[in-house]
């Protein structure tokens, strides 16, 4: 039986199905501009959607055509440090499922863990270490209860994306992201301890999403944009406002990636 918001949803998609959904992270937003008569639906309007609270993210949701591809891009996530339950992202993201997506990708603001990966970066991510203490497959949830996550970034789509950089000569990095829970910037011993578990990048969003999209059998990619060099690495001074100003400039590259990445099958 379907739930109340996902009758809102496709009563407001109005048959439109998409097949790729696309979170936009902090100053990505401008993305959806790219949309043939998208359908703009707030965030705030969706029955028991979480509202995102955190600057930079707009919250609503836009459908349309990009390329050869329908799809559903989400202006601004929930964070598990805004106080979401688990659950809540796991639902938003299966609705997306439900809604017709097979394609799920997920874009975040990062601190780099390595000097050579400099603020203004993008990094592709092949692999997470989940250091949230968090996950939304906690409690009771559909089948299949053990998912297999030896794949979560679905390979395929990362060898298209990397081939479409490396063709427009567009600096793409390849890493392995770690999340924390937040909402403070990492400490200069902890910079240190992620560096040491092998990870390259650090934020706090993604992945309670891309667990969801595997559990879902959706597949799944994942970019950061490298907004700061994590706590320690560099002389700056941690500030948000910064950060959203860096991923804004460093956006516009990924943007014109994705709308690429669209344009083909």
């Amino acid at each position: 039986m379907e739930n109340e918001t996902l009758i809102y949803l496709k009563n407001k998609l109005n048959g439109f199905v998409p097949d790729t959904a696309i979170v936009l992270g902090s100053g990505l937003g401008n993305f959806t501009e790219l949309m043939k008569d998208p359908i703009i639906i707030p965030y705030a309007d969706i029955p028991n959607a979480p509202k995102p609270t955190i600057k930079g993210h707009q919250g609503r949701l836009c459908a349309g055509v990009i390329g050869k591809h329908n799809v559903i891009c989400l202006q601004g996530r929930t964070h598990l440090y805004e106080g979401m339950d688990p659950h809540v992202i796991m639902a938003s993201t299966q609705q997306l499922k439900d809604l017709g997506v097979k394609r799920f990708i997920a874009t975040n603001a990062a601190g780099s863990l390595r000097v050579d990966l400099p603020a203004g970066s993008l990094m592709l991510i092949e692999d997470h270490i989940n250091f949230s203490g968090k996950n939304p497959l906690i409690g009771a949830h559909p089948a299949p209860y053990f998912p297999d996550m030896s794949v979560a970034y679905d390979l395929e789509m990362r060898q298209k994306m990397q081939a479409i950089a490396q063709r427009e000569n567009i600096p793409l990095y390849s890493g392995v992201y770690i999340m924390a829970l937040g909402p403070n910037y990492e400490t200069p011993a902890e910079v240190r301890m992620f560096r040491s578990f092998g990870a390259d990048a650090v934020g706090m969003s993604t992945v309670p999403e891309i667990i969801t999209a595997v559990h879902a059998n959706m597949k799944a990619l994942g970019i950061s944009v490298i907004a700061n060099l994590g706590a320690g690495l560099g002389d700056e001074h941690l500030d948000h406002d910064d950060v959203v100003k860096t991923v804004a400039e460093a956006g516009q590259k990924l943007s014109y990636l994705l709308q690429k990445f669209l344009e083909e099958e």
